[in-house]
């Protein structure tokens, strides 16, 4: 069980461990992925502002509505008279939907003033639109090339942490099954550094300076751990 091979292992295992958990903690906390999210922070934000302004204009949007759908409707009128105009008609139909013609070119006029006089009062509000639309397009293609930017960075980080998997698994397999337990029950417990080589008579793991008997209960035990912090001493 004290074979100096296994408990150097030991250290192994922990520095694979140490990798695979540096690399995963790179894939949620990276600088990539902290600039990603910082801009989709603010392209949310803003989509946000716009969504308030576009409540508090709900009366706007209805009376636009509204009227450009009476422009529309006007206009339909106004080309469908001229198709009739475009035919033989006698004098009186000619006159009656010349009147027709006049009376919805008005209404055009009327509603395109309108709708010009409803845009002017909300003018301020528009712009203010416009100007999160401007900010929101500048924004998606660096949203959009951060993100490939990432993905090809998780690739990569992807492979890195099944290599070393492979070297984990690899080395395990050479594990007798108590030496695991014990660095999954260590590492469960929170113990920082599990196996470490003696610096004279330091632990390795914690610091903690032994006398020359707690040194040699030590290096004779079952697992060679100090007792005041677990850490296999070796």
């Amino acid at each position: 069980m004290n074979d100096p091979f296994l408990l150097s292992n030991l250290i192994e295992l922990q520095e694979l461990d140490n990798e695979i958990f540096k690399l995963i903690s790179e894939k949620s906390e990276g600088t990539t992925v902290k600039e990603l999210k910082t801009h989709e922070i603010e392209f949310k934000k803003l989509q946000s502002d716009k969504q308030n302004i576009e409540n508090e204009l709900q009366l706007y949007f209805d009376a636009k509505n509204h009227i450009e759908k009476s422009i529309s409707e006007s206009q339909l009128k106004i080309d469908t008279i001229n198709e009739k105009l475009n035919t033989n008609l006698d004098a009186s139909e000619l006159q009656n939907y010349n009147l027709q013609k006049q009376n919805f070119e008005k209404n055009l006029l009327d509603y395109e003033k309108s709708l010009n006089e409803l845009n002017e009062e909300n003018s301020d509000e528009l712009e203010r639109i416009n100007k999160i639309d401007q900010s929101l397009e500048s924004l998606k293609p660096t949203l959009l090339s951060l993100s490939k930017t990432l993905q090809n960075e998780w690739r990569d980080i992807d492979l890195k942490i099944g290599k070393y998997e492979e070297e984990k698994k690899l080395l395990l397999s050479s594990f007798p099954e108590g030496i695991i337990d014990l660095y999954d029950d260590l590492k469960s417990k929170g113990v920082e550094v599990i196996a470490a080589y003696k610096r004279e008579n330091q632990c390795g793991c914690c610091g903690v300076d032994l006398t020359s008997n707690e040194m040699y209960e030590i290096m004779n035990s079952s697992f060679q751990q100090c007792p005041y912090c677990m850490g296999v001493v070796i």
